[in-house]
């Protein structure tokens, strides 16, 4: 494991895709312990890692995200988010979070928020007054929210890898993801008065807030949908994401009539793209999985953890450490599916409840994408505002400051993940 771990780092730092470094350090160890034999396992295994329901919605809700870009419903939910906080001071601050946390509840990615809301945030921060830097910094931190509520992709494949629950982990995500715009909220709010941010003087009139919210009503409309069906057991996790997509196609084709047919295509191979991505990660991380299981290496490093933290909160503390520096090197969806067969019998070992762990992981890595030297979502942002990556950073402090704040509060109270899941009956 020790020439695994080093073949590992090494094959990342020379520019190795992870889905072939998991694929071929697991194919190496496979062939250690098996030789011929346990090598033809390894098709059996990948065809296994993929052949699984639940992932079956991974395509259709980024398939949903690109079609609600295309239709331009983005601009009805940020004339929305303007509407309701844009007359605070440091309005479009406000705003920059607000339309993440509701363009969160269709793409379910970090990396699509920036993609999609970026230049238009950080464009209309600079005009209003704000500097670059802090727009930058803000459209980062705000982004993670993305991952966070519900349909988010990596709850999806947390769900998949430790089989639990998505409606269990979708309803724990929901106070965890609420608690991180308040705290941002509550940042913005101090940093306004000191710095003296503007807002928007202009009110807007009764009519003009009553047409916003019914443009944004619709795309809106779609995380309830998605949600209620799930919930309610009217539809699977992966039937939920057929019908929002479904959905979105009826208001952009025939209701809003922004989407046109010729959009279509481009938004099923952008989405096939990111599927592949993480399907290639899915595939390869599932024999590794199997092999794991095989040499019993997760009872082990629970035996070794527990022995050194047997309190709940200490060792989760240790794990959300490992998973921090994890996740400054490697992208949270991937670092997911190989972590998450590791270390979550370790954390059921060790006392603390899988939809919990799962909240607590899933949300430590994502912070991993914020993060230098190899954060995801600063390099989107820098070639969306043309800033470095250091500057970035440096302008990125105090909101690093709140995800420490955030991580520190989910892993001393659970009930702030548990919580909904429990009153809900999905978990005792």
């Amino acid at each position: 494991m020790a020439f695994a771990a080093i073949a590992f780092v090494s094959l990342l730092l020379i520019g190795i895709p992870i889905a072939f470094v998991v694929g071929l350090v697991s194919m190496g160890l496979m062939f250690d312990a098996g030789g011929a034999r346990f090598m033809l396992l390894v098709p059996q295994r990948v065809f296994a890692g993929l052949n699984v329901f639940t992932i079956m919605a991974i395509p259709f809700f980024f398939l949903a995200a690109e079609l609600m870009t295309a239709s331009r419903a983005i601009e009805d939910i940020v004339k929305f988010a303007d509407a309701l906080v844009g007359r605070l001071r440091g309005g479009l601050a406000h705003v920059n979070i607000m339309a993440s946390a509701l363009f969160s509840t269709m793409s379910g990615s970090a990396l699509a928020d920036i993609a999609t809301l970026g230049s238009i945030e950080i464009r209309a921060m600079e005009t209003m007054g704000y500097d670059r830097r802090f727009a930058t910094a803000l459209t980062v931190a705000s982004s993670i929210v993305g991952a966070i509520i519900p349909p988010s992709i990596i709850l999806m494949l947390y769900a998949s890898v430790a089989q639990v629950s998505v409606a269990a982990i979708f309803l724990a995500s929901i106070v965890p993801g609420a608690l991180l715009i308040g705290l941002l909220m509550m940042l913005v709010v101090l940093l306004a008065r000191k710095y003296d941010f503007p807002r928007r003087e202009r009110r807007y009139s009764a009519k003009e807030f009553m047409t916003i919210s019914v443009d944004a009503a619709l795309p809106l409309a779609m995380p309830v949908i998605i949600l209620g069906g799930i919930l309610s057991g009217v539809f699977t996790a992966t039937e939920a994401a057929a019908v929002a997509v479904a959905y979105i196609l009826v208001i952009g084709l025939f209701v809003k009539r922004t989407l046109k047919p010729s959009d279509i295509p481009g938004c099923m191979l952008r989405a096939g793209v990111m599927t592949s991505v993480i399907f290639m990660v899915l595939a390869t991380a599932n024999v590794f999985g199997w092999f794991i299981g095989l040499e019993r290496i997760p009872e082990n490093i629970a035996k070794s953890l527990i022995g050194v933290a047997s309190d709940p909160v200490v060792l989760l503390l240790l794990i959300v450490g490992v998973l921090l520096l994890v996740g400054m090197f490697m992208d949270s969806g991937a670092a997911l599916i190989v972590m998450a067969p590791i270390l979550a019998p370790v954390a059921v070992s060790g006392g603390i409840h899988p939809i919990h762990f799962g909240i607590v992981m899933a949300l430590t890595l994502v912070v991993g994408l914020t993060t230098p030297p190899v954060g995801p979502c600063l390099f989107a942002a820098a070639s969306v505002s043309k800033l470095r990556i250091e500057t970035i950073s440096f302008a990125m402090l105090p909101f690093y400051a709140i995800q420490v704040v955030f991580l520190l509060m989910l892993v001393l109270v659970p009930e702030i993940s548990l919580a909904l899941p429990r009153m809900a009956g999905f978990i005792n």
